[in-house]
């Protein structure tokens, strides 16, 4: 490589920040000057962003040249310029509504500032907004029925998770949990003095109606995924931003 041409190189990447192999080409194309392949590089880029944002050239330019030529952080301006918190999570995550919930959860308890104390208050989640107070009500108890089982879920917050099953018209599935309610009630009240705790854990486990309404909830779970999203998507304005 001559002297004239390390030059050109040299001085190409000074002006724009691109590879050796890159600058290479664009002086071959525009014939060794340095400030002419800067402007090609600058072109491409810009056509690139534009194909993968869907703005405008003269709305892509600005986010370009902040991002110092820059594709993906100028993209990530972008998404961060033109949608909320709560899209760019839906956005991200359109075959996966669980990640999308437990990042939205996150975020709510953040911008909320909810306290946790292993599990969250369900005083706090009270005063939150009637779309939030329904999301985070039920991301908490779906989470408690993953990791404790849903015989314990049965004695975890299930009016309040019950209320809002309700809120979303999911009248089959709350009516499953109300039924699964009312009848460990039943058992518990039944044996109370009589059986031990574990002996209690073990009649509601092997209740063949309780174990139909756990049956019914695990096949109802991703429609009440899918509803969770949809609330989200319908009530966007009050989540997180």
């Amino acid at each position: 490589m001559d002297t004239t041409h390390l030059q050109a190189i040299t001085r190409l990447r000074q002006l724009v920040p691109v590879s050796l192999r890159h600058a290479q080409t664009l002086l071959d194309q525009c014939t060794g000057n340095a400030e002419r392949a800067a402007e090609r590089f600058k072109s491409e880029l810009l056509q690139l962003l534009v194909a993968k944002s869907g703005l405008p050239p003269t709305e892509a330019q600005p986010y370009l040249e902040r991002a110092h030529y820059d594709i993906p952080q100028a993209l990530s301006a972008i998404e961060d310029a033109r949608f909320t918190l709560t899209e760019r999570i839906l956005r991200k995550n359109p075959q996966d509504n669980s990640r999308a919930i437990g990042l939205i959860a996150d975020a709510i308890e953040h911008v909320e500032n909810l306290q946790r104390q292993y599990w969250l208050s369900f005083d706090d989640i009270e005063r939150l907004a009637p779309p939030l107070r329904c999301f985070m009500t039920l991301y908490e108890w779906t989470l408690h029925e993953e990791w404790e089982g849903f015989d314990s879920a049965l004695c975890f917050h299930l009016p309040q998770a019950i209320a809002q099953l309700r809120y979303l018209q999911m009248s089959e599935l709350a009516d499953a949990l109300e039924h699964a309610d009312q009848r460990q009630r039943h058992l518990r009240n039944s044996h109370a003095g009589t059986a031990t705790s574990t002996e209690m854990a073990e009649l509601i486990n092997q209740d063949e109606a309780i174990t139909a309404c756990g049956e019914a909830y695990a096949r109802q779970r991703h429609v009440l995924d899918a509803a969770l999203v949809n609330l989200a998507q319908t009530t966007i304005e009050t989540f997180p931003r």
